[in-house]
């Protein structure tokens, strides 16, 4: 009798163990969808979302100021937090109409300054090209993946069409991979991700949504997974130029406390010298008095 008890409680045991793998490995095979969203996916439960995204790719914006349909996206932070809140690796994306190479560096800088500190990885999505563009589309390419290398060391994605590719004969071979879209077969360019369908369907979200599927999967899994960890200035020369690339605010003390002000993204500062806090962060000592962070991701050389 007791052995057949003991029988029956091991054997119980058993089953609540199989069951909670089971369980526990259907969950995470459900991770396995990739999905890039905009404002034209409205209102996203991120919480039914999560259980279905391996990851996701967010739109910041459309364009530049001065193009005739450039818009941010207004969605870009309700999504971007969403994600972040509820453990979805995401990326973001800059969807460009270049003009010229200066166009090109401009609107990267803005895409970063507008993007979000929880983003693993960026993407340019160059897709359109605006009337009347005289120079080379790669040409434009190169200068924005070169402006968005100086602001920032996490990885840069490549994304088209499969037939822009070709018309333009872009190599991205400098970015961190390509993700390329094209809906009848896999593309016939380079790419690591492959966009293979815009009417997806994805919980959380009502109509369609974007897919992707890895085609290196191993590369795709780096964007988000190899992060880079932030790096600060540890010396500045006095009356060094800096340029802010995200709106960051100016404070009384080295704790970075009582406010004095604000700096928008793009604007040159000068250096005084190198402070640190009390708990040991590097900080930037501004010609005025003020400081600001010494975070690498919000201020460059200039």
């Amino acid at each position: 009798m007791k052995t057949n008890s003991l029988f029956k409680k091991i054997f119980a045991g058993s089953l609540a163990l199989v069951s909670a793998l089971t369980i526990g490995t259907t969950a995470f095979a459900a991770k396995t969808k990739i999905a890039d969203v905009s404002q034209y996916q409205g209102n996203i439960n991120w919480s039914k979302a999560s259980k279905d995204l391996r990851m996701t790719i967010i739109r910041v914006k459309h364009g530049n100021p001065g193009d005739r349909d450039y818009r941010v996206d207004p969605k870009r932070n309700v999504n971007a937090n969403g994600a972040h809140k509820y453990g979805v690796p995401f990326g973001q994306y800059d969807f460009t109409e270049f003009n010229s190479s200066k166009d090109a560096v401009n609107d990267a800088r803005q895409f970063y300054a507008l993007s979000n500190k929880n983003a693993k990885f960026y993407a340019l999505d160059n897709e359109k090209r605006v009337s009347g563009a005289k120079g080379s589309e790669q040409s434009y390419v190169n200068a924005w993946y070169s402006t968005m290398r100086k602001l920032t060391n996490k990885p840069l994605v490549y994304y088209s069409y499969q037939s822009y590719v070709s018309l333009h004969k872009i190599n991205a071979s400098k970015f961190n991979g390509s993700w390329i879209a094209n809906y009848s077969k896999k593309p016939n360019v380079p790419t690591d991700l492959w966009q293979y369908s815009s009417t997806g369907s994805l919980s959380g979200i009502s109509g369609h949504v974007d897919l992707s599927r890895t085609v290196n999967n191993s590369k795709v899994t780096s964007w988000y997974t190899n992060t880079p960890k932030d790096t600060y200035f540890t010396s500045v020369s006095n009356g060094q130029k800096l340029r802010v690339t995200r709106n960051v605010n100016k404070y009384k003390t080295a704790n970075l406390t009582g406010k004095t002000g604000s700096l928008k993204y793009n604007t040159i500062v000068t250096a005084k010298s190198i402070a640190r806090s009390t708990g040991g962060t590097y900080r930037i000592q501004l010609s005025d008095g003020s400081y600001m962070t010494a975070n690498k991701s919000y201020v460059q050389v200039q």
